[in-house]
Formats: C-alpha cells, structure tokens, sequence
C-alpha cells in the first residue's frame, strides 16, 4: 500500500544491503510508518504493511553502514546530504535572538531582490516538517514589482466584488448560522479590510503587497493541509530574516485568490491546489530598534488524571 500523494501512487522502495548490513536495528527504530522488522537478528521489510514505504528517508540517513538505499516518490540515495557541522548550527541563544529580531516590515527600500536569494529562501524553507513526504506544498514567485501589482490590482478587484455581496444587513441574518465569533470576525475585520483595500487603491495606494518587490505564494494540493503550506511560509519567514530580508505575511490575498482559477492558472498554481498564505518580502527601509515581548494567550500543564482515577 502507498500513501496517496498528488503525484505519486506507488509506496517508496527500500533495499539493504546484506553484506554490509551488521544489524544494529537503528534503522528499525527510527521508521514511522514501521515498515522495517528485525528477525533473527536482521533487518526485514514487510511487505504487508498498511503504509508501505513513505520515502521520509529516515533509515538512510541513521545508518551508520550506509546498507540502506530508498527509491520512489520523489527520493533517491542521491538526496543525502552531510549533516551541517555542529558549530554551524543555530544554538538556542541565537535562534531565540533570530526569532526576536524578526518584525513585520511593510516598508521596502527600491533595492530589487536577487534571484539567488529568493531561491535561497525557498530552499531553507522547504526544509520543514510538512506532514509525510515528498510534501504536498507549492510555491508560486512573484518578483518585480510591476508583477506584484498587477496581482494585486486582480485581488482588489475581488474584494470590489466581495463588498457588492456581503453586506452589514446580509450577515445579521446569517448570524444564528455563523456564530457570534465569525459575525463579529466578519463585521469588525474582514469586512473592513476589504473596504482598505479598495479605497487605498482607488487612492493609488497599494494596502495589500505594500509595494513589496516580491510576493510568495504558498499552495498545498488536495491531499495535504493547508497548516503544511502555512509550515513552509513560516520557515521562509524565518530565512529571510537570516538573509537580511524582511517580510509580513499576508492572509488577506489568498481567500480572493481562491476563487479566481484563471488567476491561479497564470501564476503557475496547479489546477485543484489550494492558496493558502502569502507573505511580502523585500530590503526593510525601516529599522527596528527595539524589540517586544510577547506571550500566548494560556499556557497550561495539563492533567488528564488524578492518583484517584
């Protein structure tokens, strides 16, 4: 058996090299889908099992022989990389000082983005843990400027069409249906927000991108979450704050950019993926000086049970 992927329909393949296989079961240890046994003292795949062979890699890359090879959905031996070196990583300090200095920037300078970083970004981002691999996630790369804000003229004009139907009177009466929460969601933001957006425009004000030099685009297929996609964002978030970049993501595009397939077409979305988030990004003309704390909203340990139960 596989599990279904956009593209591919067949289970990944896995071979071990007997001869220089010394059974030390790590391999075993580490497969999620647990595919992989040991009998009598070697590794096993088992052909019966519910997931088959999910391609994550995870057997290749724990091996300390090198015996094991996948193959299929998308993977090959090929794929393996060296681990970075241990002091090339991020420490705890300097992740949390990354994470702190990373603010939402909505003022560019008129320096162009390189290519090479965007494919820079894309690449650390694609390093998420976006649900079972080979992901089912996209990205669709909008660069320059005049690009970016023909897209936005086309999203605007959605909004246009948005406020002709959804009136104040019109969700009153959906209230009992909606729930408070999203009638008031409705009333006091998205509703709002799309009225910014089209009187900035008509100010010849861009309210949407920000003038931003590029725009990412998130997609996921039919078989992943849009969550997967909102993953990938966020590690691109982070990389292009480590590339002297800054960004804000943008969830007011996508709902818009979901109902205009002709739209999607052009911007190199598969037919039947799904926009789910996209973030501005560019060389921030503002620089932040301090930074600021900030907390969820409840953080609890939990406790299902009591020596009582």
């Amino acid at each position: 058996m596989a599990v279904i992927h956009s593209i591919y329909r067949e289970s990944g393949e896995v071979r071990i090299n007997t001869e220089t296989c010394r059974g030390c079961g790590m391999c075993v240890q580490i497969c999620p889908a647990e595919l992989l046994v040991m009998e009598s003292g070697n590794v096993c795949v088992q052909d019966d099992n519910s997931f088959g062979c999910i391609a994550c890699g995870h057997c290749m890359m724990v091996c300390p022989e090198g015996a094991i090879t996948v193959r299929g959905r998308g993977v090959t031996p090929d794929d393996l990389m060296p681990l970075p070196e241990s002091k090339m990583k991020a420490g705890a300090e300097e992740l949390a000082a990354l994470m702190q200095s990373r603010r939402s920037v909505r003022r560019f300078t008129n320096q162009e983005v390189e290519p090479a970083v965007i494919e820079r970004i894309i690449e650390m981002a694609a390093t998420g843990p976006m649900g079972i691999p080979p992901w089912d996630v996209g990205c669709s790369i909008i660069r320059g400027r005049e690009q970016v804000q023909r897209v936005a003229k086309k999203v605007v004009k959605g909004y246009k069409g948005f406020l002709k139907v959804v009136k104040p009177g019109l969700l009153r009466l959906m209230r009992p249906f909606i729930g408070k929460a999203k009638y008031e969601f409705f009333v006091n933001f998205v509703i709002p927000l799309a009225e910014t957006y089209v009187g900035g425009h008509g100010e010849g004000r861009d309210l949407l991108f920000y003038g931003a030099p590029v725009v990412l685009i998130f997609h996921h297929s039919p078989y992943a979450e849009s969550t997967d996609a909102t993953i990938a964002c966020t590690y691109a978030m982070l990389a292009a704050e480590s590339l002297g970049l800054g960004s804000t993501i943008i969830g007011g595009a996508t709902p818009i950019l979901q109902r205009n397939k002709k739209l999607c077409r052009n911007l190199g979305i598969p037919v039947g993926n799904t926009p789910s988030i996209a973030m501005i990004l560019g060389y921030p003309a503002t620089k932040f000086r301090r930074t600021i704390r900030r907390r969820f909203t409840s953080v609890v340990e939990a406790t299902l049970f009591d020596n009582r139960s």
